[in-house]
């Protein structure tokens, strides 16, 4: 092929690179901060931030319409308009210096929260990142994204986790300017700040009862595990059902319980060993095909520990404590 016939299949690429940028290049919006310069006269070089009409005002042209334009759009219409008064201006450049107008609001537990601001928006984990991640309390399985259109709100609630497992970041929510992103706390950080401030501290005893050998109040020794507080109290009796052991976290709001299968554990390893936390309360039910008198522990302590908790966090709350 001729070099003569290649010059239009070239000027018609470089052509289509030209229309693909200018599509993906960043629009000017309201509150951005931008630089104009004049290298013919830079005595009119300024900074100037768009207004909430959308203008800017410079030096001899007085008022012109930024918002809207990109920074090659606005450049041209200013050189177009400054030529009018001084025909020596025939270039100007526009940068952005502040993108005030890609903002999302970032709130809840997250280490940096706040307004940020892009050039170009990225996902919603990727916001998160740059707010220095997810407190380790949060919850990001209930993340919500507040979207305010023609006066009503919009709630979209995300589940990152999902998200994250599934390695499925492309199905995640598009952000839009002015968007506010929400990160819970989850229901054990929530308490634990409403009953101790971020790190509770209790006293280092764990309760134990139920089908045990020495049931009562046990010296919570660091680092001591589930098992292990098992085992300081005599072990299991006859008739204990360790499929269904249960833990009542004091520092979780609403006495939340833990579940710990000791039977598949002991066969398979799972789930992990869970270490105690001060003023735990263990509790080993006994088997359904007990008899009575064996199973009235079964019957009462989960009220009586449950009444216990749900008093303390009562009186935490009335006290400020």
């Amino acid at each position: 092929m001729k070099i003569y016939k290649l010059i239009p299949i070239t000027i018609l690429i470089l052509c289509a690179a030209a229309l693909a940028d200018d599509d993906q290049a960043y629009v000017i919006g309201v509150e951005d901060l931008i630089s104009i310069g004049f290298w013919q006269e830079p005595d009119l070089n300024s900074e100037v931030r768009v207004r909430n009409d959308g203008m800017i005002t410079l030096p001899v042209i007085g008022d012109v319409q930024a918002a809207g334009q990109t920074a090659k759009q606005l450049s041209e219409s200013i050189v177009e308009q400054m030529a009018f008064y001084n025909p020596g201006i025939s270039q100007s450049t526009v940068i952005v210096i502040e993108y005030n107008s890609q903002k999302i609001v970032l709130s809840g537990a997250v280490n940096l929260p706040g307004p940020y601001r892009f050039e170009r928006i990225p996902n919603i984990l990727d916001v998160i990142r740059q707010a220095g991640g997810a407190l380790p309390e949060a919850d990001l399985s209930s993340v919500t994204i507040l979207r305010q259109t023609n006066g009503t709100v919009d709630v979209i609630d995300v589940d990152l986790i999902e998200n994250i497992k599934g390695g499925d970041l492309a199905s995640l929510p598009s952000l839009k300017s002015n968007d506010m992103i929400n990160v819970p706390l989850s229901p054990y950080g929530v308490a634990a700040e409403i009953m101790a401030g971020r790190t509770f501290k209790g006293k280092n005893i764990y309760f134990i009862y139920g089908a045990v050998s020495e049931p009562g109040v046990k010296s919570l020794t660091e680092d001591i595990e589930l098992i292990d507080a098992i085992a300081a109290a005599g072990g299991s009796i006859d008739g204990a059902d360790l499929k269904n052991i249960r833990v009542i976290m004091k520092d979780v709001q609403y006495s939340s319980v833990l579940k710990f299968n000791f039977k598949e554990y002991s066969e398979t390893g799972r789930p992990a060993r869970y270490q105690l936390k001060p003023e735990d309360t263990i509790f080993i039910p006994f088997r359904r095909e007990s008899t009575f008198w064996s199973r009235l522990p079964d019957l009462l302590i989960p009220a009586v520990a449950t009444t216990v908790v749900t008093t303390i966090l009562i009186n935490a709350l009335n006290t400020g404590e």
